[in-house]
């Protein structure tokens, strides 16, 4: 009687698993990132000033067209690093977070991914900030530049 009743219950177990439907997780990201600011303004240099967490990684002149800054974010379990950037050009000034964390959203996985490295380039143009969207490979206009006198 028993061994029945386990027969049962494993072909009942067997027969529910077979039907629960599969949800495909997207691939796992990259676990460094690499992040690039580049000055891309056709005149004056730009100020770059960075801070991961409670770590002040300081002033960057970029003083010529093409000049770059960069550093690496290595994403660890439980960890939720960002790094902020305050970026100043001649009267005008932006501050946003350069990098996070995506644990429910993909937007800047998706844009920031280079094969199975993890790149971002951020591009300071004349007009706006811009992102290197690599899926696209477009820039993506992502922050204006905010007149200050």
């Amino acid at each position: 009687m028993i061994k029945n009743i386990v027969v049962f219950f494993l072909f009942t177990v067997a027969l529910v698993g077979a039907q629960v439907p599969r949800v495909a997780l997207p691939p796992p990201g990259p676990s460094r990132y690499y992040i690039h600011v580049v000055n891309g303004l056709s005149k004056l240099g730009l100020l770059v000033h960075c801070q991961y967490k409670d770590d002040d990684l300081g002033y960057h002149r970029l003083l010529n067209h093409g000049d770059d800054y960069h550093g690496t974010s290595r994403l660890t379990f439980g960890e939720q690093p960002s790094i902020g950037a305050n970026w100043r050009r001649h009267m005008h000034i932006v501050s946003f977070e350069s990098f996070w964390p995506e644990t429910q959203h993909l937007w800047l996985r998706d844009r920031c991914k280079y094969g199975t490295v993890g790149t971002c380039i951020w591009t300071a143009k004349d007009d706006r900030i811009y992102l290197k969207n690599f899926l696209a490979n477009v820039d993506e206009l992502i922050h204006k530049w905010i007149y200050k006198r």
